[in-house]
């Protein structure tokens, strides 16, 4: 067994989400594999690739946040409102059945010389797809526009693409022994993102929103768990970094187009609530079922999504309601639309109940993430062996 699943095994035998140190190993361990398997898209859980399968999901939709505020419509199977008093709690079980047929699949074309090649993030509109070859121990960004692939420079030993928005901007990582930083990658150039004056180690991945503005964790080079942690925003078109004064332990994982900041709350390295902020560091709770502890990853308009511990299940709320959405997946959560469609554990879910993703009879499908147009990136993989086989990125229509 690889050093990777051995930590993934380890991590999902636990009841309380994953420490920052056991995720910042899970990502390294990924790169000194010949196929890395989708991570975690934060830093707080365990995403581990299985395939599609239609499923009999419980669902459980608690109220809670703003009291008095009515659910938004389209909400994925909510049956708890909201009021001043209580916080009400309601279960359903829903029976997915495709009337459509699965979504259909399209293989990405990768650039000449790549051969180990997945796809990880997707902009709003299902234009530009990003993902990233390996090489060896390191990343080869990789960036699709209309479904033409273009490998990007690599101005360092590693070079991460990690997410892009709606206008082509993408931002990841550059690391080799000397260095490590965020970078905005624009009209076919790189801006090095610079951090506050000291030695940091910025985690897990960089998010930027439809403006541009870019979110990240950095905690001083030596530290680990998030000791002395911070949460660092770069405007859209800056290359110096704002400390936003969110409290002791607090992370960010995403950033929504409105400025809101998304993430949880740490204590000695392990997450203790979810929570989204104001840039001014004004913060609220995001409610969890009763009995968990939950930490949010990732956002998009009026939702965002994460996991939930011990039941190790995805979460969806609604952040302008409050409302919460339990989806018995192991896995939490890594990436979420406008509509609230969900990617956890490979699989895409909407209004609580799985979607079919086409596969050929030879391979399962990996989701990694969902546009707001429904066009769903990912990778197919081999069925069966001792070792999972990489058969090239996909997108899914639906």
């Amino acid at each position: 067994m690889n050093e990777e699943q051995e930590l993934r095994d380890r991590l999902r035998a636990v009841d309380v989400p994953a420490s920052r140190i056991e995720i910042d190993a899970l990502v390294r361990a990924g790169r000194r594999r010949a196929f890395r398997r989708r991570s975690v898209q934060g830093a707080g859980g365990v995403a581990l690739a299985t395939a599609v399968l239609l499923a009999v999901p419980s669902i459980v939709t608690t109220a809670g946040a703003q009291p008095g505020a009515a659910p938004a419509s389209g909400s994925a199977a909510s049956t708890g409102t909201a009021n001043a008093s209580a916080t009400a709690t309601a279960s359903a079980t829903a029976t997915a059945t495709a009337t459509t047929g699965p979504c259909p699949a399209t293989e990405l074309p990768v650039p000449s010389g790549m051969t180990d090649v997945t796809a990880g993030g997707v902009d709003p509109t299902g234009r530009y797809v990003v993902g990233n070859d390996v090489v060896g121990q390191d990343f080869r960004p990789v960036l699709w526009t209309d479904g033409k692939p273009q490998a990007l420079p690599v101005p360092g030993k590693s070079v991460q693409v990690t997410a892009v928005n709606a206008g082509g901007v993408a931002v990841g990582l550059v690391e080799d022994a000397k260095q490590e930083y965020v970078f905005r990658y624009e009209k076919g150039a790189y801006t090095r993102l610079r951090t506050p004056p000291g030695n940091w180690h910025v985690y897990p991945t960089p998010a930027i929103n439809s403006a541009g503005d870019v979110v990240i964790n950095a905690e001083p080079r030596g530290n680990s768990g998030g000791k002395d942690s911070i949460v660092l925003l770069w405007k859209a078109g800056s290359t110096k970094a704002v400390k936003l004064p969110l409290p002791d332990g607090a992370n960010a994982f995403d950033i929504t187009d409105d400025g809101t900041i998304v993430g949880a709350m740490y204590k000695d390295g392990v997450a203790y609530a979810a929570y989204a902020w104001d840039q001014q560091g004004k913060g609220r709770k995001l409610t969890a079922p009763a009995g968990e502890t939950g930490a949010a990853y990732a956002a998009q308009g009026d939702w965002a999504t994460g996991g939930l511990w011990p039941s190790r299940s995805a979460a969806l709320w609604n952040l302008r309601t409050g409302e919460v959405t339990q989806l018995t997946t192991d896995g939490p959560g890594d990436s979420v639309n406008a509509s609230g469609w969900v990617v956890a554990n490979g699989a895409v879910w909407r209004d609580g109940v799985t979607v079919e993703l086409q596969t050929s009879s030879e391979e399962t499908s990996l989701a990694a993430a969902v546009s707001d147009t429904g066009l769903v990136v990912g990778q197919g993989r081999t069925t069966g062996g001792e070792e999972d086989q990489n058969r090239g990125p996909r997108v899914w229509r639906c």
